[in-house]
């Protein structure tokens, strides 16, 4: 008998050991994959609530600028109502006169 391995009992072995060699790289990256899966999961849970909070703060900044606006806007009407009106017509009429130049028929 020969000590040399046959070719299938070589390919056997190399198949056996590259097995394990899978089987421990899996087991050993496991628990490194899974606390960084944990982390991307805590930096995205972070991120959408820090981006709530911001759109929060942006629609209490937004109503405030329209609560001062709207205060502004009463304050000049009762101070000057003639000349609020007259304002409103003229917006008014602007608007108009520009809304119908861009609804006109135009030659081809």
């Amino acid at each position: 008998m020969s000590d040399t391995p046959s070719p299938s009992e070589t390919i056997a072995a190399l198949g056996t050991d590259l097995s394990q060699s899978m089987h421990q790289a899996v087991a050993q990256t496991k628990p490194v994959l899974s606390q960084m899966a944990h982390q991307v999961n805590e930096r995205l849970h972070d991120l959408a609530h820090h981006s709530q909070e911001a759109a929060l703060e942006a629609r209490h900044k937004i109503e405030d600028q329209a609560k001062k606006v709207t205060t502004t806007a009463e304050h000049c009407i009762q101070q000057a109502p003639f000349k609020s009106v007259a304002v409103a017509a003229g917006a008014g009429l602007l608007t108009g006169v520009i809304a119908s130049w861009l609804m006109r028929e135009r030659p081809h």
